[in-house]
């Protein structure tokens, strides 16, 4: 009998201490975390290079269909401005011409946006797999295990400590290695 109460209690101990390791909270290292602002990328005066080239590229490319455009929209205004007594021969025709031009303007307006985004698209994306695979390579770099692109999800962030921005330093780096 004596046996039996000792081995149960061996037992009892030992799924005691099982359960109590088991459920001790395993050691985490602190994760370093870095922030980066990706809206700078495409800044004009400090941003990536080649991202900002192709994006003055696509805007001389639209140019021209924004001048003309924006050239209808003025007639289209034009043509709404009736001057007093003028005839109803008239204004039927003034109506007319401003319906037609109206679904001109529609239609160049969907055509440019339609080709405006795949331009951009051609352009812009290998050169953003690019910052991709070299932001890759920073992070490693750097150490870091975390990276918080902050214009994302900017409510997103409660705080964020300034000097973490990485954004400045990465730039600089991935313009001298792709000029």
């Amino acid at each position: 009998m004596m046996f039996v109460k000792t081995l149960l209690l061996l037992t009892l101990i030992t799924a005691c201490s099982v359960l109590v390791n088991a459920q001790a909270p395993s050691q985490i290292a602190p994760a370093k975390v870095g922030i980066i602002n990706s809206e700078s990328f495409a800044n004009p005066t400090g941003g990536i290079t080649r991202l900002v080239n192709a994006l003055k590229a696509i805007q001389t490319e639209f140019k021209p269909r924004r001048d003309e455009i924006a050239r209808l929209v003025a007639q289209f205004d034009t043509l709404q401005q009736v001057p007093p007594n003028t005839p109803a021969a008239q204004l039927a025709a003034r109506r007319d011409q401003a319906q037609t031009l109206q679904i001109d303007i529609q239609r160049k307006q969907e055509d440019a946006r339609v080709a405006y985004a795949k331009r951009l698209s051609a352009l812009t994306d290998p050169i953003r797999a690019t910052v991709y695979t070299a932001l890759e390579v920073y992070t490693k770099q750097h150490g870091l295990d975390v990276l918080i692109d902050i214009s994302k999800f900017p409510d997103g962030v409660l705080l964020a400590n300034r000097n973490l921005d990485l954004t400045p330093g990465f730039i600089r780096e991935f313009n001298s290695k792709n000029p």
